[in-house]
């Protein structure tokens, strides 16, 4: 049932908007959504593998906007010859070193995933202020520009890396070891230390797995906007949490699906989506999305409690 209740909420959702507004599943609408949804995709991808090992992860927010100054400046300056090759290295390593840090913060400070991740998340926060001053970084590169506004025919080319970063992330979930310590963890971090498994270096590898998610999405991010700047972070993270949640994903650990978390993006982009054409305030929106996202979270609670029993 729990596996099956995103997919029944998102045709349940597309029923109810096309009953109101015949033209919203038209394709302009649908690639429009493709367009949309790759960023809090990525993110959502990461934070699920977070989440599925028993952990969690505050930094995407201002690790985007962190990343995006990075790789910006990396471009305006001409640091290192400032090519799309840099820019994309660039955005990946600073989401992977960031990745590190939470993970080192984790495995050998022994600091709660809160309180460590928020930690950083307020690092980050500084940082992408004092790189460029806090000034906004134009991108006019088109090779960069068309990972965020390219198309390849009529489909987005940040929705079809969007679709393979998902299959990289169901890969190492089902046919890596890793993906199996990821759900052990999750499940019980002391049996799989038991088991002989080295916890520290996989749960490292993880929270770099999940910040390099985060680069991806950065890289994505200030290609879409032609820009980088330290507020494009937005309500990136939040909304990917709670594609997480909504997609299936146990706040307790152990659960969690690809296919679920891929499902959830959509419906959180699909509810920003709707809430807009319906011309509800953004405040109003934040709050609708955080009703979801409490509905969610008692699904996840009585689901957890009725399997118990």
């Amino acid at each position: 049932m729990k596996e099956a209740a995103p997919i029944i909420v998102l045709m349940a959702m597309l029923l109810i908007l096309n009953s109101l507004n015949s033209d919203f599943m038209s394709l302009k609408t649908l690639l429009n959504l493709m367009h949309q949804v790759s960023v809090v995709g990525i993110v959502a991808m990461g934070a699920m593998i977070v989440i599925i090992s028993g952990g969690i992860d505050f930094t995407a927010g201002y690790g985007l906007a962190m990343i995006g100054m990075a790789a910006g400046t990396v471009y305006a300056t001409g640091i290192l010859g400032g090519s799309v090759y840099i820019v994309v290295l660039v955005s990946l390593v600073c989401g992977a070193l960031i990745g590190a840090l939470n993970g080192f913060l984790i495995t050998k400070l022994k600091i709660v995933p809160f309180i460590a991740t928020l930690a950083v998340m307020s690092l980050l926060q500084g940082m992408s202020m004092l790189i460029g001053n806090g000034n906004m970084v134009m991108i006019r590169d088109p090779s960069i520009l068309w990972f965020g506004q390219g198309r390849i025919g009529s489909i987005p080319v940040s929705f079809l890396i969007y679709i393979f970063f998902c299959l990289v992330a169901h890969t190492i979930l089902k046919r890596t070891k890793m993906g199996v310590y990821i759900y052990a963890l999750g499940g019980s971090e002391d049996a799989t230390r038991f088991s002989g498994i080295d916890v520290t270096k996989y749960k490292i590898l993880l929270y770099m797995l999940a910040g390099t998610y985060t680069g991806i999405a950065s890289l994505l991010t200030i290609s879409k906007l032609g820009l980088a700047a330290p507020s494009i972070y937005g309500s990136t993270l939040l909304d990917a949490i709670a594609a997480a949640i909504i997609g299936g994903t146990s706040l307790s650990g152990g659960k969690g699906k690809v296919m679920g978390t891929f499902v959830g993006a959509i419906i959180i982009v699909l509810i920003t989506t709707a809430l807009t054409y319906l011309r509800i305030k953004p405040e109003m929106q934040d709050v609708f999305k955080g009703v979801v996202i409490l509905l969610a979270l008692c699904f996840d609670v009585v689901i957890n409690k009725i399997s118990k029993e």
